[in-house]
């Protein structure tokens, strides 16, 4: 008989896999291009169902849900803009190291934080 529910240990990807990747924009998420460069990403808050259900009581007849917003730098923007569903992520690292000065180490250390919060926030997709 077991004590304690022990999870079974998590697959994940090989590295290989991982820069094998082709990121994506979720189709939930809105973005324009600031004056300054910068990129301006709307998406929606995901929400737990007793707080939807609070917010529709209190605010009734919106129907939007409510939605948060996140400015990227420079280099995001840059990132951002190289989901075209077309380079893995193996040569979004490359291209960043290439524009920036940076070794393909420190950019693939970059980006590949970088897609690990933006995927987090749901805003991207790994195919």
């Amino acid at each position: 008989m077991r004590l304690f529910n022990r999870k079974s240990p998590h697959k994940g990807l090989t590295r290989t896999e991982a820069l094998a990747g082709i990121p994506e924009r979720a189709p939930s998420v809105s973005w324009k291009v600031l004056e300054s460069g910068d990129i301006l990403i709307e998406y929606p808050l995901q929400l737990q169902p007793f707080f939807l259900q609070l917010a529709n009581r209190f605010h009734k007849g919106i129907t939007q849900r409510p939605t948060k917003k996140l400015q990227l730098d420079g280099m995001g923007s840059t990132v951002w803009q190289m989901f075209d569903g077309a380079r893995d992520v193996r040569r979004i690292i490359a291209d960043v190291a290439e524009q920036s000065g940076l070794s393909l180490l420190e950019a693939e250390i970059s980006v590949t934080a970088f897609l690990r919060q933006l995927g987090r926030r749901g805003l991207i997709l790994i195919r």
